[in-house]
């Protein structure tokens, strides 16, 4: 296993998703108005996030493609408007922490995957992407995500 790279089980989660169809181009401006809409929607229903919020991507991304944002949820929370509530399955994932700009994940990406594929496992569900740092007061090359691919 390369060193950086972890397996580690992420446990059953209740989560708050927004789905977004983009091109490539537009990541960044659909992630955002993901976010923004999940922390309205939070806001305004009482919902208590209790955990970094992530990406899915149910699967590759292309020259246009759909993905998920989401934020992890306590009990009690609701769906509406476009808001998605939903539990996320317990899974084993090859993990890896990257720090850099998000422009600049491919590479990490690509490791992992790598990874995946010498060990004899297969991808067992949406990728996903854990925003550690906040984009806001964070510059880009110390951002912390960690990259997770699920095995099957």
């Amino acid at each position: 296993m390369a060193p950086d790279i972890v397996i580690k089980q992420f446990p059953v989660q209740s989560v708050l998703l927004v789905s977004k169809h983009v091109k490539m181009a537009d990541v960044a401006a659909g992630m955002g108005d993901g976010f923004a809409q999940l922390m309205h929607h939070a806001t305004a229903t009482g919902a208590h996030v209790v955990g970094p919020p992530f990406s899915l991507y149910p699967e590759m991304p292309g020259e246009e493609f759909t993905f998920l944002v989401g934020m992890p949820v306590a009990p009690g929370a609701v769906a509406a408007g476009g808001v998605q509530l939903e539990e996320l399955p317990a899974v084993e994932g090859a993990a890896l922490l990257y720090t850099g700009p998000y422009t600049e994940m491919g590479p990490a990406w690509q490791r992992v995957l790598d990874w995946v594929h010498r060990s004899g496992r297969q991808p067992g569900g949406p990728m996903r992407e854990v925003y550690l740092s906040d984009p806001g007061s964070t510059p880009p090359q110390e951002l912390l995500t960690e990259l997770i691919v699920p095995l099957a």
